[in-house]
């Protein structure tokens, strides 16, 4: 089975993987002082544009594809909204404005939550999914992606254990499970000739 992904759905990917990155570029900009607020908070538009550029794509280009991967890139797309939103809120008001207690709990846990989400809408795709042969694309996905992030988690701990290499924060594992969910799409999209959820 083969499939050609549209120009405009390869711009939409593109765009919300952007989003994503310039984002992140913006806060490690940001947070080295290498801007000001001011300045971050102007440029904050680029990442919003983005994703908003990926949302309107999404929900233009949402009827070639099933009624579970429509609603999934649209949770995709509102969680990811989310959790820029949330992470610029967190840095903001624990970070530079020093908030503290309750507050400061809430504020770091969205988020984390937010993140975590994406890991359950890609469950909720493959639960929803109708048509066997894209559902075991997902479990497919899935079980690559979660090879990927496990095998690195667990090499990293050890070494870690040993003190060969620094720790890391723990909201990479699930950051490399996302990365490698992508990696997962395009051996699908090689043994298959289809991504998965993009149809």
């Amino acid at each position: 089975m083969s499939e050609r992904t549209s120009p405009g759905l390869k711009a939409c990917l593109i765009a919300a993987v952007s989003s994503v990155l310039s984002a992140l570029a913006l806060l490690f900009l940001w947070k080295s002082d290498a801007i000001g607020t001011t300045i971050a908070y102007i440029l904050a538009i680029i990442p919003i544009g983005l994703m908003t550029y990926a949302f309107v794509q999404t929900l233009r280009g949402a009827g070639k594809n099933s009624k579970a991967s429509q609603r999934y890139l649209v949770r995709m797309a509102i969680v990811m909204a989310f959790y820029l939103i949330t992470l610029f809120m967190a840095e903001h008001f624990i970070e530079d404005r020093e908030v503290t207690g309750p507050l400061a709990v809430l504020l770091a846990l969205l988020p984390g939550l937010s993140f975590a989400g994406v890991i359950w809408i890609f469950g909720g795709l493959i639960v929803e999914e109708d048509d066997e042969f894209y559902r075991m694309l997902y479990v497919r996905q899935g079980l690559i992606a979660t090879g990927v992030s496990f095998t690195l988690a667990a090499i990293w701990g050890f070494l870690e254990t040993y003190k060969i290499v620094e720790p890391v924060a723990a909201f990479w594992w699930p950051t490399i499970w996302c990365l490698g969910i992508g990696v997962g799409a395009v051996l699908n999209k090689v043994k298959y000739g289809t991504y998965g959820e993009i149809r």
